[in-house]
């Protein structure tokens, strides 16, 4: 709105200002636009005032003129103008441009309410039913959420760690999410600074009918791209450290409790063995679920017998190099190209790896052992 102000007043050249108007004035403009339009609907009401949060003409007042944005905790906010300098073609143009803007008129109250009840119910039986570790129960008929859970979706978990996630609430991410999927989607809060995304399939990858297993890594790749944007547009609108996680196209009347659990380990895994990223796949933490499940005494006794290289994975650089030349396959050329260095530089910190450890990680058998003990040490030593 204040990019549009500004732009607006040097088209128009006159001085415009954002301004809140008072509860009384804005119920007295609410109340003129009602007698305006329809009489009979003027009530007086709180509930009528954020039934019709958009005001569709703009109101002269005294000498000034005022074309409404929208409106919120009772108080309505106008772009105001004065009048008398002001043109016919002018306030035309403002307030063509203002109802092109503006929220569009919100939800009734009671449909509101009925839908708010409707997921709170929903919500505490996924909570129930996975506190008590039962994946694999239907979702009953009771459940009205159920009616529009139907064909494949594609369902993400958002999580966030930061005490500002309380600035977050239910009806601006579903708004947020509306925008970016293109569509309407089944937005469910589970615990606190917790949210089920569900969306149709072809809300995100289409709906193809292949399921060879060309059209399955094409179907990960698709997801991964759109969690990725999905991520960044969350990030860049709160302040706060977030996690989302996604999950491959299913029927969720009978497999949403396994998915949700899915997720919430997929991130779980994710923050354990990859602490600087936020976006995690299930299909990319294979290793790294067999790794967590071995008892914590087995962990112990196999780095024992691997060698504590506990040194070697606490420093930062080597970390990194490591983690990166096993993200790209063990390719040296491909690894000092993502890592901005030369690749002699790589070569010369893998050949000191080996001095230290007596593995060479460009032959397959010590990869995979260095690789198995650097996961360990992630989930033993830093404990």
């Amino acid at each position: 709105m204040e990019t549009l102000r500004n732009r607006l007043e040097q088209i128009v050249g006159v001085p415009l200002r954002i301004k809140q108007l008072t509860k009384q004035q804005t119920e007295s403009v609410y109340h003129q636009k009602e007698r305006q339009e329809s009489p009979q609907q003027t009530n007086g009401s709180n509930n009528a005032l954020e039934q019709d949060s958009v005001f569709r003409n703009s109101v002269v007042v005294d000498e000034v003129i005022w074309f409404p944005l929208y409106l919120k905790s009772g108080h309505a906010y106008v772009m105001e103008a004065p009048v008398q300098e002001l043109s016919s073609e002018a306030s035309q143009l403002i307030e063509l441009l203002v109802s092109q803007v503006r929220p569009k008129a919100t939800v009734p109250v009671s449909v509101q309410g009925d839908e708010e009840r409707e997921i709170q119910r929903f919500s505490a039986w996924i909570i129930d039913q996975l506190d008590q570790e039962r994946g694999d129960i239907e979702i009953p008929e009771d459940l009205e959420l159920k009616r529009r859970l139907t064909g494949e979706m594609i369902p993400f978990l958002l999580t966030c760690e930061s005490v500002h996630a309380a600035d977050v609430n239910r009806g601006q991410l579903k708004k947020l999410l509306k925008s970016y999927f293109d569509g309407e989607v089944v937005l469910v809060p589970l615990r606190s600074h917790e949210w089920l995304i569900l969306a149709k399939k072809e809300l995100v990858i289409g709906a193809g009918e292949e399921k060879d297993e060309e059209s399955a890594e094409s179907e990960t790749d698709m997801l991964s791209a759109f969690c990725l944007g999905l991520y960044e547009l969350i990030a860049s609108e709160w302040v706060g450290t977030f996690h989302l996680s996604v999950g491959p196209s299913f029927s969720p009347a009978k497999w949403l409790l396994s998915m949700v659990a899915l997720l919430r380990e997929t991130i779980f895994l994710g923050r354990t063995f990859h602490v600087a990223e936020h976006v995690h796949f299930p299909w990319e933490l294979l290793l790294e679920r067999l790794i967590y499940s071995i008892p914590v005494d087995q962990r112990r006794l196999f780095l024992e017998q691997a060698g504590d290289h506990g040194v070697l994975f606490s420093d930062n650089e080597t970390l990194s190099t490591l983690e990166t030349f096993f993200q790209l396959d063990c390719n040296v050329s491909e690894t000092a190209k993502r890592l901005y260095i030369h690749r002699n530089t790589l070569l010369y910190r893998l050949d000191k790896i080996k001095q230290e450890t007596g593995l060479d990680v460009r032959s397959f058998g010590d990869a995979v052992l260095v690789k198995l003990t650097m996961l360990l040490y992630k989930v033993t030593k830093r404990k």
